[in-house]
């Protein structure tokens, strides 16, 4: 394929890419209030949530079905990214287009139900405790929704880090040997991010996050070794069906 061909194929993955994201956000959009009930759960049950402008409902309603119209539409965005990277590939290493594509969505899932499940019900009530009764809490529930969402959008992108490190390794761009080099750095790393996540100072919290992105990074090498043993299986035994 040409340079050219290759901007064709590629606006054309991102439009059903964006097609499917507009539809995955109008089902949730739909369904916004539902969803709303169940990202209030983490709150103390005394805590209510409030608006402070005219326009915070319309844009707490779009953040709501912008993000789980992502999720909606995950199995689709995915699919055409590996789609887009699939001419490059040997003809035995396409066979993984259907785990790709199923793992890469699972693990996103994965990743926001931990945050939701896991992180959420033991870092809010300290972040909100840290005044003990000197004062009352009155929570924006713009500022509320936005901040729920970007820890489970983040922690769903550290959970892709296993599947993102497979495709990587597919074209090239990681190797096993260069992440046991980088261990130590990534460990700090980790640690770094996980004190911005959770800036709550306390070790437990820290713990929460700093312990699945270290084991996570852990699970990317044992996977890009395997995807680097299968890259050599399958170039002993057959040829590319196509080239850049």
């Amino acid at each position: 394929m040409t340079l050219i061909e290759h901007f064709e194929e590629l606006r054309k993955r991102l439009f059903i890419a964006l097609a499917a994201w507009v539809v995955g956000s109008s089902v949730a959009f739909v369904f916004r209030f539902m969803i709303l009930d169940w990202l209030k759960e983490p709150l103390p049950a005394s805590m209510t949530l409030n608006y402070f402008s005219v326009l915070e409902p319309f844009t707490v309603s779009m953040q709501i079905a912008a993000f789980f119209g992502v999720v909606l539409a995950s199995p689709v965005i995915i699919g055409q990214v590996w789609g887009f990277v699939a001419p490059g590939l040997y003809a035995e290493e396409r066979r993984y287009a259907l785990p790709f594509v199923l793992f890469g969505v699972l693990a996103f899932v994965a990743g926001a139900a931990f945050a939701y499940y896991v992180v959420l019900p033991f870092t809010i009530p300290v972040l909100l405790g840290f005044l003990g009764s000197e004062a009352v809490g009155l929570l924006s529930i713009g500022r509320y929704i936005a901040t729920i969402l970007m820890l489970m959008g983040m922690f769903g992108l550290m959970f892709e880090m296993p599947v993102v490190g497979f495709l990587f390794a597919r074209i090239g761009l990681v190797t096993h040997a260069g992440l046991v080099k980088s261990r130590r750095w990534a460990i700090v790393g980790g640690m770094a991010l996980a004190a911005v996540i959770t800036p709550t100072g306390d070790p437990f919290n820290l713990a929460l996050v700093a312990i699945p992105l270290i084991a996570l990074f852990e699970v990317t090498v044992v996977v890009v070794r395997f995807s680097q043993r299968s890259i050599r299986d399958a170039r002993e035994g057959t040829e590319p069906s196509s080239t850049y």
